[in-house]
């Protein structure tokens, strides 16, 4: 088996990862890693069920902790998540569909902000594109955790099995 670099392993979008790589090596220490930063948070009094707009879970209220978790594991998430799509014989562009979906959403939900409890269309589309983007990531996410990968050469490199 070819020895991979942590470094390409989290940077590169070349190349296929195995199920067990993408669960051991990305999906449990980012869980890991993102949870203690949202109890550091909370134990310092960034986020509470009531938001300071009156929003259940206020985006402001995010903890520096989560935000730089958060931060550093996007890339990461990317890359291993793009390298399991590829071992499912699937493109990356599955990623920037998410991407673009979460890109659209942020702007609609931040410029249709009223300051009142009035749904104004532009935010009833920000939710729409918002839950859009957490079905289809669920999806993928749910498939890259339990789907076996295709059995020998795709078109994106050797089984990561075989090596």
């Amino acid at each position: 088996m070819r020895k991979t670099s942590l470094w390409t392993l989290y940077t590169s979008l070349q190349g296929r990862i195995s199920k067990r790589t993408f669960l051991l090596w990305f999906f449990l220490p980012s869980a890991v890693a993102l949870t203690l930063a949202g109890w550091i948070d909370m134990s310092q009094g960034y986020w509470v069920p009531q938001g300071s707009s009156g929003l259940p879970g206020d985006i402001s209220d995010i903890g520096p902790w989560s935000l730089v978790g958060r931060v550093l594991t996007f890339w990461p998430g990317v890359a291993c998540m793009v390298k399991r799509l590829h071992d499912l014989n699937m493109t990356g562009k599955h990623m920037a569909a998410i991407c673009t979906l979460f890109a659209l959403a942020i702007p609609l939900f931040l410029f249709n902000r009223t300051g009142s409890n009035v749904v104004t269309p532009g935010l009833a589309a920000a939710g729409v594109v918002v839950a859009l983007a957490i079905i289809y990531t669920l999806y993928l996410v749910i498939s890259c955790c339990f789907k076996s990968g295709i059995k020998g050469p795709n078109n994106y490199g050797p089984d990561p099995l075989e090596e």
